[in-house]
């Protein structure tokens, strides 16, 4: 005779929860302001505009006007090579200044838009694709690494990963302002062992400047206008920044960004 009581609870069936997954390329923050992306791209053409100047007319203001030169670019041919003309800790505030001037603006680019965000970084920085390919929005294996490449090499391609990834805003401002520190002080430590050559590289600079600068004016024009009607690097980037994200459709999973 069968026992007709109530079946044991594990005979029972379970519910199975059908949650739709998230969607990791979907936009994270949908309630920006929509000046945010147009602003985000006029700031990144200044940038953009400031480091052609430096390139264009380097060959005079590294010897006359040094600490504007580093205003307008900072990158590391110029950091060691104003340093026989500039004070440390003048020098060190407005590189720092410069350096991480477009660091918010990308990491604002990952934190908003996330895997299309991804997609729009490896058309205007084809030589990271290692670094894209190594980030899988799926899952966590290169996010314990972003900490060292953000003081490593705070770069626009880092930094937008750091976004993607939504890097707590206040390690990530801390870790990049010490990454950008050293790196200063690494390339101004090489200017002062190579004072010297340094010296004789900026008479010769100084004697030549005005054909210096006209080719550096004539190349600058050249690639500017190459990347723009190529639409590549940065500068055509920028163009398609706005056509390319446009409004983001509402997250219908409501996700709110981790607390990392």
């Amino acid at each position: 005779m069968t026992d007709d009581g109530p079946a044991d609870e594990q005979d029972l069936p379970s519910e199975v929860s059908a949650e739709p997954k998230p969607d990791p390329h979907a936009p994270r923050d949908v309630n920006h302001p929509k000046w945010l992306i147009p602003t985000i791209g006029v700031l990144i053409v200044a940038l953009v505009v400031a480091n052609q100047l430096g390139n264009a007319f380097w060959a005079r203001w590294i010897i006359e006007r040094p600490y504007q030169l580093l205003a307008l670019n900072s990158s590391n041919k110029y950091l060691i090579g104003t340093t026989p003309n500039t004070e440390l800790w003048a020098a060190l505030v407005v590189s720092t200044l410069r350096l991480m001037a477009p660091d918010p603006l990308f990491y604002a680019i990952g934190y908003i838009y996330r895997g299309r965000a991804m997609h729009w970084a490896r058309q205007v920085f084809p030589a990271s694709g290692q670094l894209f390919d190594s980030f899988d929005l799926d899952q966590d294996g290169p996010r314990p690494l972003l900490d060292a490449m953000v003081v490593i090499a705070p770069n626009n391609p880092v930094c937008l990963v750091a976004g993607v990834a939504a890097m707590n805003k206040v390690r990530f401002v801390v870790l990049a302002t010490v990454g950008t520190i050293g790196r200063i002080i690494l390339m101004r430590g090489i200017g002062v062992i190579f004072s010297d050559e340094l010296d004789s590289i900026l008479r010769s600079v100084a004697q030549y400047q005005k054909w210096l600068t006209i080719g550096s004016i004539a190349l600058v024009v050249l690639y500017v206008l190459w990347q723009a009607r190529s639409r590549k690097g940065l500068i055509g980037g920028v163009e398609e920044l706005e056509e390319e994200f446009g409004d983001p459709e509402p997250d219908p999973d409501g996700l709110q960004p981790p607390n990392r």
